[in-house]
C-alpha cells in the first residue's frame, strides 16, 4: 500500500508541476504588461473570463509583471515536477514539495494544479509517517 501511496503522490505533484510551464507559456505571450490584479487570466486577448471563467486560465499572481510571471512559474513548475518525481521521499520532501506549491500558487501556475500539489504533499506526509511508525 505504501509505494502505491507514494506513486500516487509523487504523480499528483509532478501534475501540479506541469501546471507551471503551461500557464507560463500563455503569460510569457502576453509580454511585460501589468497584471490586472491579483488573480489573471493567463491566456490573454481575445480570450474573455466573463464569458466562461475558467478558458482563460485563471491564475494568482504576486509579480507585476505578465512575462516575469510566466518566466518564474515556468521555472517553478518545472522544479516542482523534478522534486516530485526523484526527490520527495527524502526528509522533509513533502514539506518542500508543499512550499513549491505556494510559489507555483503566488507566481502564476494556476489555481488548481497547486492545490493537486498540496494534496499529494499530503499524502507523502502520510504514507512517510506511517511507514515510519510501522518500522518502530
Amino acid at each position: 500500500m505504501s509505494k502505491v501511496m507514494r506513486t500516487v503522490a509523487a504523480g499528483l505533484g509532478v501534475f501540479a508541476g506541469f501546471g507551471g510551464p503551461e500557464h507560463g507559456y500563455f503569460q510569457i505571450q502576453q509580454g511585460h504588461v501589468p497584471p490586472d490584479g491579483l488573480l489573471i487570466a493567463s491566456i490573454g486577448p481575445p480570450c474573455d473570463p466573463e464569458k466562461v471563467w475558467h478558458l482563460c486560465e485563471p491564475a494568482m499572481t504576486v509579480i507585476p509583471s505578465m512575462l516575469i510571471t510566466g518566466i518564474v512559474a515556468t521555472i517553478i513548475g518545472l522544479i516542482t515536477m523534478v522534486w516530485s518525481a526523484f526527490f520527495l521521499y527524502r526528509k522533509q520532501g513533502s514539506i518542500v514539495l508543499g512550499l513549491l506549491c505556494v510559489g507555483l500558487l503566488l507566481s502564476g501556475g494556476g489555481l488548481v494544479p497547486p492545490l493537486i500539489g498540496m494534496a499529494g504533499a499530503a499524502l507523502a506526509a502520510f504514507s512517510q509517517r506511517r511507514t515510519h511508525t510501522n518500522r518502530k
